[in-house]
């Protein structure tokens, strides 16, 4: 996959932050000409206060994460952008002296094709508008779940705990205006051939998009986590 090396870096950054966030500390040090026993005195006092103070980010991580837990199993709704399938093929996508390999690829698709899969591609983006990560992860291609497990197996912040966290951590939090708008979808072209296609839509303000995805029991299947701007 061409991203993984981004999605690994990614990841690798998270685990840094979980990691600076656990072992953080103002790093600052004191210096006294008091006796010993003040000494001795002041350092159990500063001693005390810096476990306070600990102990008040950690409650207050703990809070956040306890929050943010409950609003990745719950969902955060938001009124998503309804689906348009306006159809009309890929050569309303071409640029003129671009790069038209996509919208060139393979054959059109007939039109219940098209709609197919343009209901799932919509679905995954809705499922991450409203923050239901493990919605989100039943819209991926198992090719992708799987490259992502295994980058996840690397670090001790992801190893087994599945797909759901991965997404998250990915989707950089969003007001719900914004995430409105990620749901917007106008499907117009769907380019198949062999097991890989590209669905290429409108997305909002009537930016250019491609998104590969794929079938699998019959059902339509996304193989990236984002689509690519084309243009």
């Amino acid at each position: 996959m061409r991203g993984a090396p981004k999605l690994l870096g990614v990841i690798a950054a998270a685990v840094l932050a979980a990691g600076l966030t656990a072992c953080g500390g103002d790093g600052s040090t004191t210096t006294t000409t008091a006796s010993t026993s003040n000494t001795t005195a002041s350092q159990k006092a500063s001693a005390r206060k810096d476990q306070e103070k600990n102990g008040g980010r950690r409650n207050a991580q703990k809070s956040k994460e306890s929050n943010n837990e409950g609003s990745a199993s719950s969902g955060s709704k938001v009124a998503a952008a309804p689906l348009k399938v306006s159809g009309g093929g890929s050569d309303q996508f071409r640029t003129h002296g671009g790069d038209n390999s996509i919208q060139e690829f393979g054959a059109e698709s007939d039109e219940s094709e098209l709609q197919a899969a343009a209901e799932a591609l919509h679905g995954y983006y809705v499922a991450r508008a409203e923050e239901n990560w493990a919605a989100a992860c039943s819209y991926l291609a198992k090719s992708l779940t799987g490259q992502l497990e295994q980058f996840a197996a690397q670090s001790k912040q992801f190893k087994g705990k599945g797909c759901a966290p991965i997404v998250k951590a990915f989707t950089r939090p969003l007001p719900s205006s914004a995430r409105r708008e990620a749901s917007v979808i106008d499907a117009g072209s769907l380019r198949h051939e062999g097991e890989q296609s590209f669905l290429i839509y409108y997305g909002a303000d009537k930016t250019a998009y491609a998104m590969p995805m794929k079938q699998e029991d019959g059902e339509w299947k996304v193989t990236a986590l984002s689509g690519t701007p084309l243009g």
